[in-house]
This record gives structure tokens, sequence and C-alpha cells, in this order.
């Protein structure tokens, strides 16, 4: 999360950190890393300023999840199947300078799929998106 400090301290964003409950996961930590960056990266671009990001960390039906929630503008109920393909943006006005490449949710599905985890969206238009990984548990 220390990666993101600057662009979240530049929109007065807080990012804070839920701990549920603690869980641990099998993986390759640069891959894991890359998609939490991803998911992070996204919701403190598209917070609102002065708006909180959480990440929640928790368990449930034997797996770890991790929840990334923004404040931002939401994302229309028509996009929400596409998020995941690769090069899709919400918004076709963004450019690569203004809104990345379109890849970035494509890659962390990928890693959460590469980690035999999945990764879903919920949204609604003003409310923020909250992006849910699920991954499976370390064995005990």
């Amino acid at each position: 999360m220390a990666r993101h400090a600057a662009a979240a301290a530049s929109k007065r964003v807080r990012v804070e950190l839920v701990v549920a409950e603690s869980a641990r996961v099998i993986g390759d930590p640069d891959l894991l890393g890359r998609l939490f960056e991803n998911l992070l990266d996204n919701a403190v671009r598209h917070s609102a300023v002065g708006g909180p990001v959480q990440v929640i960390l928790g368990r449930t039906a034997g797996r770890a999840t991790v929840a990334v929630r923004d404040a931002g503008e939401g994302i229309p109920a028509e996009h929400l199947p596409h998020v995941f393909e690769r090069f899709y943006r919400v918004d076709s006005a963004r450019s690569r300078d203004t809104g990345g490449a379109g890849l970035g949710l494509s890659i962390a599905q990928q890693i959460a799929l590469l980690h035999g985890g999945d990764i879903r969206v919920t949204s609604a238009l003003g409310e923020g998106a909250v992006f849910t990984v699920e991954l499976p548990l370390c064995p005990a």
C-alpha cells in the first residue's frame, strides 16, 4: 500500500486496512502483489477526492477474501460483465495517458485464477465499487 501513498495523498484519499479475520494463502508473492496493486491503483484513481478506500481481509467458506472498496463514481451495470476483459475501459474517453491501458483488471483476474481463486466486482453508480478476491486458504 505504500506504493500508492503519493497518489492517495494528492487526492486526500484515506486508505484503510481492515482485518476482519487473518488468512494465509500459498502463492507467488510478486504476482499476488501485482494483483492487489492493480486493484488498489484503480480504487485510488476512481475514488472521490477525500474519500476512503478500504482493503478488507477476511475468510469465507474456507477461502481467504480480500475486498478493495472505493468511494468513487461506480461502474454502470452494463459495463460490469466486461471489466475483466483485456483493453476494456468503462469510460471510452480515457486514453492510456489518463486511464491506463485497460489491462489491470484482466491481469488481476488471471493472477487470481492462476492461484485457484476468483475475482468479482459489485458496484452501483454514485456508490463506488468493491472488487473481491477469493483465494484458497493455506492448508493447516
